[in-house]
């Protein structure tokens, strides 16, 4: 086999396994929040149904970290679809899609310019380096924060989750931003030197 048909292979694989584990770990968190809103709040016992459902979010977690470089450009691809969606809801003043809930223009234009917002963040992270640990971090709670706002029916709870989700992927961006500019000023610094040795 050829390198770029055995590299190619790889590339499928990992891409397949890393929105695979992202379907799977969405799983896991389902099934832990699931058992936490089936029981009372008065007869929630720590033992075992808290421990099941944190190790349930812990394990998750791990997953979501580990594959966050494939799955944070399936959750782009996704935003940038929505984004379409809502400016023909800004537009149009109907929602074509889900006739049967009501969706205002208003609620539109906030997940519109959500998604636009969080798709500069994340094209702005992803195109300058490869996601580190601090990045996959971001990517993660940006993901939780986007899943628990889109279930709140509060408008103002939906969006402190927004806020809060646009938050982690700003430090990522100004992290990245500052280290590639200390290691731009460090390449120009030895470049200078290397000139006025010779």
């Amino acid at each position: 086999m050829k390198t770029s048909t055995n590299q190619q292979i790889k590339n499928g694989l990992r891409i397949g396994g890393g929105i695979g584990s992202f379907w799977v770990a969405a799983m896991l968190l389902g099934i832990a929040v699931d058992g936490l809103r089936a029981g009372a709040p008065d007869r929630l016992r720590l033992w075992p149904d808290g421990a099941i459902a944190a190790g349930l979010i812990a394990l998750a977690t791990v997953i979501l970290l580990l594959t966050a470089r494939v799955w944070i450009l399936y959750i782009a691809g996704c935003l940038l679809f929505a984004f379409w969606k809502f400016l023909i809801v800004i537009a149009s003043g109907r929602n074509f899609y889900s006739p049967h809930e009501p969706f205002s223009r208003l609620e539109a234009a906030d997940l519109a310019l959500f998604s636009l917002i969080s798709l500069f963040l994340i094209y702005r992270v992803v195109q300058s380096h490869t996601p580190t640990a601090i990045d996959r971090w971001a990517f993660t709670l940006f993901t939780f924060c986007l899943v628990f706002g889109l279930s709140r029916q509060n408008v103002a709870l939906m969006a402190i989750w927004q806020l809060l989700g646009l938050a982690a992927l700003c430090v990522a961006w100004f992290l990245a931003r500052r280290k590639h500019s200390k290691h731009r000023a460090g390449a120009a610094h030895t470049s200078f030197g290397t000139a006025s040795n010779k």
